[in-house]
């Protein structure tokens, strides 16, 4: 016994020489490439400073060769400056100096979706619908959107005013502000939507999300009717994954395996362990709601709930980003944001889809090959990249008819005329009989423009035909053809009535209350809510999906 006591210290040791060897060989390997790399850039570089033909400017060729350098490798990989660092540094703050907006672009004006309920806006009686004209004294004509937010938001206590035109009424207005720590608000609506089911949309993971969430949990925990949960998470491109193994948390049982990180160095690789007791028991259903839009720090918890089997995912198949990044600080103006591992969730999926190298000859891209993987209950998973629902619902493109009513501003000038009308509207509304036939005479009234792919065609072929000399004898009038394509155009009004009742629905309802105001009032034509209405309601439904037996 002694002597294989000895055998295996022995064993260990000529294991842990070995790996030290190793280490030390690949280490001497890696910084040797590195050392004859540098000397490469640094030489091409100095050439290039002194002989030159004209004057480069240094600080701005080497910002532009760094960015350039880094477009080699993944998307996420990046050069960054101060400037291009803020958003981060809201992300892991969770605040900013504001003045408390969320703003849009509406007919490319600059437009209030909501006022924040505790913000120097909201307090000063600016609505959602005033159109934002001016920042100070300069012009948001012609901005986009980061522009415009770059210019409202700045240092806490320093003044701003905003120029205000509201619809409806001639005259511009000036908001003087002061600037005051904003907390970003990732939960955007959590309420109860029917017979006791909680719905929460997250639209980020900035530093306190979970803490929002399990605000809104306990709100409904104290509801005796409380039996299941919607956490939404359609178009949530991710942020901090402290926050996103904190939501986890939230649903998860102590001890839960949550998240593995696999990259190259020590500190990349990482277990996490779900540590905290779950703010709603188990015996409370839940859904989670993906589409392509939810990424990276929505797909580990997506994940995770349905690895555990803990709820149900419905919706479309999520954006495959699953790859972690750490900054770090180059100088007192630079950053350097790099990929430096991969998240894995419980049943041991790769979250990231594949071919996300740019240049697969300067990098080797490490892929599990696309197999089965089991949840805990035993169910098949799909790998190979992205969170696949439980529940998948075809996404269906939307008409070109109804994208030009959106595209052109259609629901959104009709729920301005609608509720300047009718002061007594709630976000309880409804489409009744007389606010479709009245909403189509008003896009007709508004220079409504729309053309089918043939009509756009046979447009051409008829200009065509009267620039042609050959032709110019000849009646090139296609004027009986147009006729039917302005019938086919009323019936096409018809035929996309549900598309249209949700668009005044959803502009209506933004303009009463902000995002929370347009959740109310289109739930019921979600399908994706629908759908997971639908399988909470059902016990039995909602037990089979998740492979527990009958």
């Amino acid at each position: 016994m002694i002597r294989n006591k000895i055998l295996r210290r022995r064993g260990i040791a000529i294991l842990l020489l070995s790996l030290l060897v190793a280490l030390a060989l690949y280490g001497k390997d890696i910084y040797g490439e590195i050392s004859q790399s540098m000397r490469l850039y640094n030489s091409t570089y100095r050439q290039l400073l002194v002989n030159y033909v004209d004057p480069i400017k240094a600080e701005e060729f080497t910002e532009k060769a760094l960015k350039n350098m880094l477009k080699e490798l993944d998307p996420y990989t990046v050069f960054l400056t101060d400037e291009e660092n803020e958003p981060l540094e809201v992300l892991s703050k969770g605040s900013y100096g504001g003045v408390g907006l969320q703003i849009s672009l509406r007919n490319d004006t600059l437009t209030v979706i909501t006022p924040m309920e505790t913000g120097p806006a909201k307090r000063a009686g600016i609505f959602a619908g005033d159109k934002i004209v001016k920042v100070d004294t300069v012009s948001t004509t012609g901005m986009n959107l980061d522009q415009c937010a770059k210019l409202i938001r700045g240092e806490i206590g320093t003044p701003t005013s905003l120029t205000i035109v509201r619809p409806g009424m001639s005259d511009v207005s000036v908001y003087n502000l002061v600037r005051e720590t904003i907390q970003v608000e990732d939960v955007s609506y959590a309420g109860f939507l029917e017979n006791g089911v909680g719905y929460i949309k997250l639209t980020g993971f900035s530093r306190g999300a979970s803490g929002e969430i399990q605000k809104a949990l306990r709100s409904f925990g104290s509801n005796p009717d409380f039996r299941s949960v919607i956490l939404d998470l359609r178009g949530n491109s991710g942020g901090l994954l402290d926050e996103a193994l904190s939501v986890s948390e939230l649903f998860t049982e102590v001890g839960d395996t949550i998240l593995l990180t696999r990259g190259r160095t020590n500190t990349a690789n990482k277990i996490f362990i779900s540590k905290q007791a779950p703010a709603i028991p188990a015996s409370i259903k839940m859904a989670v709601l993906i589409d392509q839009g939810s990424a990276s720090a929505s797909e580990i918890v997506a994940g995770v709930i349905q690895d555990l089997d803990r709820g149900v995912v419905v919706g479309q198949s999520s954006f495959g980003k699953g790859l972690v990044q750490t900054v770090y600080r180059l100088d007192d103006k630079h950053s350097l944001k790099i990929t430096t591992a991969k998240y894995y969730i419980p049943s041991g999926r790769l979250i990231q889809k594949p071919d996300f190298i740019q240049n697969k000859d300067l990098v080797e891209d490490i892929v599990p090959a696309d197999i089965v993987y089991h949840s805990r209950n035993g169910r098949d998973l799909k790998g190979g990249g992205g969170i696949t629902p439980d529940l998948d619902l075809a996404e269906k493109n939307m008409p070109k008819y109804v994208r030009e009513l959106w595209r052109q501003n259609m629901f959104y000038k009709y729920a301005l005329n609608y509720k300047s009308g009718h002061p007594e509207l709630t976000t309880n509304l409804v489409v009744d009989a007389t606010m479709l036939p009245d909403f189509q005479n008003f896009i007709v009234k508004n220079g409504f423009d729309y053309q089918t792919k043939t009509e756009e065609s046979l447009k051409n072929v008829e200009k065509q035909m009267k620039e042609d000399e050959n032709f110019k004898d000849m009646n090139t009038s296609f004027d009986e053809y147009f006729k039917v394509f302005n019938s086919i155009k009323a019936r096409e009004f018809n035929q996309h009535e549900e598309y249209i009742t949700y668009g005044i629905l959803s502009e209506l309802g933004t303009l009463l209350d902000g995002i929370p105001g347009r959740v109310k009032t289109t739930f019921r034509y979600d399908k994706a809510v629908q759908k997971a209405l639908e399988v909470l309601e059902d016990g039995s439904d909602y037990q089979m999906t998740l492979g527990y037996a009958q």
